[in-house]
Formats: structure tokens, C-alpha cells, sequence
């Protein structure tokens, strides 16, 4: 039986390698993201933790305290809102990444599927081929034991 050669058997190998590595991208992508959100959440926190122990002391002492506190969360919030359009566009960068993912497995899967019809092809082809030399061999050795009964008689 001949071997089953695909002409496009390199492509879908590198369609293939090609989906892994977004695929892996797009998994450091969320990595980053959910480390991004666990920060922001964290200094978000803190934010609370402090404007909470700070309605905890009496007005005499709040008050300087909350002027030195709203200087220094102003700094914070700039940071913050820094934090988060490098998170939004980290976020967007992801979509991207994981649209090509999705686009990258479509071709794969299409790849793989004209693959099957290949192959499935291939094995009719060859089992014709096979039938059509036992059908041969067949009437050679038809021919043979006439030819010969043909002599004896």
C-alpha cells in the first residue's frame, strides 16, 4: 500500500505550533491581568483601611490627619487611574490575542478536517487500486487454467 502523503501536512503542523504559542500568550496575558487586578484591589483596600482608621479617632485629631490624607490619595488616585488604563489596555491586548487564538484554531481545524477527507480519499483510492489488481490477478489465472485445460483436453 502506497504511502498517504499531504502536500499541506507542513502548514497544519505550523498552524498547529502557531495556536500553541497564543495560546500561551493569551495565558500570560491573563496571568498579567489577574496579578494588575490583585494590585489594584490591594491598594484599593488599603485606601479603605485607612480612610476607616481614620473615622476611628475623634474629630480633633481627624482633622489633620484627613488633610494629610487627602494630599497623599490624590497621588494615589493618579496611580490608580494609571492602573487601571494599563489594565483596560492590557485587557484589550488579550481580546486581540485571543480573537487570532480563535481564528488560528478555526484554520486548524479546517486544516485537520481536509486532512481526514485526504486520507479518507487516499484509502479508497488504494483499495480500488488493490481490488483492481485482484481482479486482474484473477483473470490471469482464469486465462491460465483454461489455457491449460484447453491444451490437455
Amino acid at each position: 500500500m502506497k504511502r498517504f502523503h499531504w502536500p499541506l501536512q507542513r502548514l497544519l503542523m505550523v498552524t498547529t505550533q502557531r495556536e500553541q504559542g497564543l495560546r500561551m500568550e493569551v495565558f500570560a496575558l491573563a496571568q498579567e491581568c489577574a496579578s494588575m487586578r490583585r494590585q489594584l484591589a490591594h491598594r484599593q483596600a488599603l485606601l479603605r483601611q485607612a480612610l476607616a482608621e481614620l473615622a476611628t479617632h475623634d474629630l480633633q485629631q481627624r482633622m489633620p490627619r484627613m488633610e494629610v490624607f487627602l494630599k497623599a490619595s490624590v497621588g494615589e488616585e493618579r496611580q490608580l487611574d494609571a492602573l487601571k488604563a494599563a489594565l483596560a489596555e492590557l485587557d484589550a491586548k488579550k481580546k486581540r490575542k485571543t480573537e487570532d487564538l480563535m481564528k488560528a484554531r478555526a484554520s486548524r481545524k479546517t486544516l485537520e478536517r481536509l486532512r481526514t477527507q485526504a486520507l479518507a480519499a487516499h484509502l479508497r483510492e488504494q483499495m480500488r487500486l488493490e481490488q483492481k489488481q485482484f481482479d486482474e490477478n484473477a483473470h490471469v489465472s482464469f486465462a491460465r487454467r483454461m489455457a491449460s485445460q484447453r491444451e490437455s483436453a
